[in-house]
């Protein structure tokens, strides 16, 4: 039931009550007495869809917080590669298939735990951040080191956590992103940036934006990922059914549709045949479950309504009108009513509840679900990857690394 639904029916019992109690008393009353006798009927059937959803919160919340996580920052060296093909085979290495069991996923409040890799920029500097579950940092620390040899990991504090929100000093804006087109439309990758005549990374063109913030001000960018794979569903009648695949169910009745009755794809425009292609081979990479999830805090004087609606168009330059976009949308869409109108009534509450949103990375459990968007390993290191930084770019003061004297130094 839609928000607006739920909103005119709560007034309406709200007005609409007492009117019938003072222009029809006696109707009133038998409607009482009728409601009162089917009680033993309705009352189970509406006491477990108003518990279901909540047992589910409360089991989900409890696993989720018992995972312990940790921040690194990845301090990028002079030997880093120039393509995003070294992050791709770290998105690969990354992906593992764990299917929780029905006890689990119900009755234990199992999920499948989520990384994030994510870009804070602030007084001209861009930096580089994962943030993982402990246990499981010498894994991917690993492999990180194994394509990027001279690269920097320092454990450190949680960045989010170091900025100090005040409500009447601090104005903050937050926007998420989903695919403006179903999941199997793919985006154009790095392979197709870097194998054009005028070979580019537009991952390090928007970190060049970045590192136009003035004092003050602070952008943070983070991709919350977890391994995409059959999901029992949140219904309660959905328990019953067997896990489904959602992306290769959509993928092929979106080829369907693209090819038409006749099934022939060399009857198809070139712009067609390519984008049916570009979701087959999408399909044979890993997959990954991706939040995205941008945002912008500054103090009042330093805070820019231009940078804050920058927002909206944020990966603009990744998308194509022939394949795929990314598109903003505020999070307070996914909050459910009543709570979104109370959000909204109090901006103060409002980007304080956002920002604790950011500093818990919650997404895909309680307490809030975001808009899946599913991205192959490929397409991940388009959007996140270490750039190649030479020493005009802007960036370059981002590396992070200490400069040593020369050995030889009289003194």
């Amino acid at each position: 039931m839609s928000r607006a639904t739920l909103r005119s029916v709560f007034i309406a019992c709200i007005v609409g009550i007492p009117i019938l109690i003072y222009l029809a008393p006696r109707l009133a009353a038998f409607l009482y007495t009728l409601i009162s006798a089917l009680t033993p009927l309705w009352l189970p059937v509406a006491l477990a869809l108003i518990a279901w959803p909540l047992w589910l919160v409360q089991v989900r919340s409890q696993f989720v917080s018992r995972i312990e996580y940790e921040t690194l920052e990845l301090k990028p060296g002079d030997q880093t590669p120039k393509s995003a093909k070294p992050m791709e085979l770290v998105f690969y290495s990354l992906y593992h298939r764990t299917e929780p069991t029905r006890l689990a996923t119900f009755l234990m409040g199992a999920v499948r735990v989520p990384w994030c890799f994510e870009v804070a920029a602030s007084r001209g500097i861009v930096r580089f951040y994962i943030h993982i579950p402990t246990h499981q940092r010498a894994a991917v620390e690993a492999r990180i080191r194994a394509e990027y040899r001279d690269i920097d990991i320092d454990e450190v504090r949680d960045y989010s956590r170091e900025r100090h929100y005040h409500p009447t000093s601090t104005k903050l804006a937050v926007r998420e992103y989903r695919l403006e087109k179903p999941d199997p439309y793919p985006l154009r990758s790095y392979v197709h940036h870097e194998g054009g005549k005028e070979r580019h990374d537009v991952f390090e063109e928007m970190l060049e934006d970045f590192s136009t913030l003035g004092d003050g001000e602070e952008l943070w960018l983070s991709f919350m990922i977890r391994p995409h794979q059959r999901d029992w569903g949140n219904g309660m009648w959905e328990i019953l059914e067997m896990p489904k695949d959602t992306l290769h169910l959509d993928a092929a009745r979106q080829v369907q549709k693209l090819v038409g009755v006749t099934g022939v794809l060399r009857d198809l425009p070139p712009a067609r045949q390519e984008l049916v292609e570009g979701i087959e081979a999408a399909l044979k990479k890993p997959s990954f479950d991706c939040g995205v999830r941008a945002l912008y805090i500054a103090e009042h004087g330093q805070y820019s309504d231009e940078r804050a609606q920058s927002l909206e168009h944020l990966f603009d330059r990744f998308g194509d009108p022939d394949m795929n976009n990314l598109v903003a949308y505020d999070p307070l869409e996914r909050i459910q009513w009543p709570v979104s109108d109370v959000l909204q009534a109090l901006p103060a509450l409002k980007y304080e509840y956002l920002l604790k949103l950011y500093r818990r990375r919650a997404y895909f459990a309680p307490p809030y679900y975001g808009a899946v968007s599913i991205f192959n390993a490929e397409e991940l290191a388009t959007l996140w990857h270490i750039p190649k930084v030479s020493r005009a770019s802007a960036l370059s003061r981002s590396r992070g690394r200490k400069l040593e004297p020369p050995a030889n130094l009289p003194i």
